[in-house]
């Protein structure tokens, strides 16, 4: 064997399962068919329980360090002030959402992983895998075209919603695609919600538009319509656009996490809505468990805890949508009703951050 586990893709959750693996004495490889890591902001938000999960490595002191605490949500109707948010209200340390890019976040995890005697082999691609009572074969393309086969004890499939591991094992990807074209938008802004709180602007048509901060003048702006910039409010100049996107949303859960000694974790193992900012800190606390379970020698029951809860956040994400883009009628007519009177109220405050946080108990 040329390492006990390789780990195929190195995104947010590859190089975390590795950072942990490599940090508990474990031989690791990890592969990735890009030639580089992204510079894309991507997913942008960081929630308490990947700040909680981090500690141990040494990566949350830098990225608080980074990027931008949120301490506020402002929701809004038709333009007009609906309720406000204090995320403070949770009873935690780590009391606010944390706004970053995810470039910044590979980068703070790549150099993490360079200092723990890891790297990351790119332009790198896995074309073969077989199984049997002695582990994992696999081949690899290499930079060049040329082949390697290896074995390994285990394989971990980190390699996104079209992942090769996944279909190599053949798990089915089970759910649906959303009706709706998404769009997105990181834009330098002026505008008068300054730069301190994410914003949710409703409509009583059904569009929706979410603002977070992810820089001292820039903003990301997603919507579940194809032209997001034409939601900005009155009052909004933009002064730069740095990334545009239209994209299609599922809401997919692979029906198994484990496949005799290979597993999934992250977008190879469940997609769904942007709503809650829950992909990347889900996929994050997936590689954790992963680590944790190979060291403790316990990863038969790694899809029997995974499975449950990425099936509860992604019905959470969904609820959220959902709520977010009712359509006119009695239901858009409630939902107003609670976000008006119902949400201000502190005891329910105290109630709702910890959930929009991602505080797990």
């Amino acid at each position: 064997m040329s390492a006990e586990v390789l780990i195929v893709g190195a995104g947010p959750v590859g190089m975390t399962a590795a950072i942990e693996l490599l940090r508990r004495g474990v031989d690791v490889r990890l592969i990735d068919r890009s030639e580089q890591r992204t510079e894309l902001s991507k997913a942008v938000g960081i929630n308490v329980q990947t700040l909680e999960l981090l500690q141990a490595s040494g990566l949350t002191d830098r990225l608080l360090a980074a990027g931008l605490k949120i301490r506020a949500a402002h929701l809004h109707l038709d333009g007009t002030p609906l309720a406000d948010l204090d995320l403070t209200q949770a009873d935690h340390r780590y009391n606010f959402l944390l706004a970053l890019p995810q470039s910044e976040t590979e980068r703070l995890l790549e150099a993490r992983l360079g200092e723990l005697g890891g790297r990351v082999e790119r332009l790198t691609e896995l074309t073969g895998l077989g199984q049997d009572a002695n582990g994992v074969r696999v081949t690899l393309r290499l930079p060049g075209g040329g082949t390697e086969t290896m074995r390994v004890r285990a394989l971990l499939g980190a390699d996104g919603g079209r992942s090769t591991v996944r279909e190599a094992l053949s798990i089915p990807f089970l759910g649906a695609r959303y009706e709706e074209q998404w769009s997105l938008a990181d834009i330098s802004v002026d505008w008068p919600y300054g730069m301190d709180a994410v914003n949710l602007f409703l409509s009583r048509g059904g569009d929706v538009l979410f603002t977070v901060p992810i820089g001292p003048d820039r903003i990301r702006a997603i919507s579940q319509t194809a032209h997001v910039l034409e939601l900005l409010p009155s009052g909004s100049t933009v002064t730069g656009t740095h990334w545009e996107s239209q994209f299609r949303v599922s809401l997919r859960q692979a029906e198994r996490y484990q496949e005799g000694a290979c597993y999934l974790a992250g977008d190879a193992a469940h997609v769904h809505s942007p709503a809650g900012g829950r992909g990347m800190n889900l996929g994050i606390w997936d590689a954790c468990a992963f680590a944790e379970r190979y060291s403790a020698g316990t990863l038969a029951g790694y899809s029997a805890e995974r499975h449950p809860i990425g099936a509860r956040i992604l019905g959470i994400t969904d609820r959220m949508f959902r709520i977010t883009a009712l359509e006119p009628g009695l239901a858009q007519s409630a939902r107003n009703f609670v976000l008006r009177n119902i949400v201000p109220l502190k005891p329910v405050q105290r109630l709702i951050a910890p959930n929009l946080l991602g505080i797990e108990r």
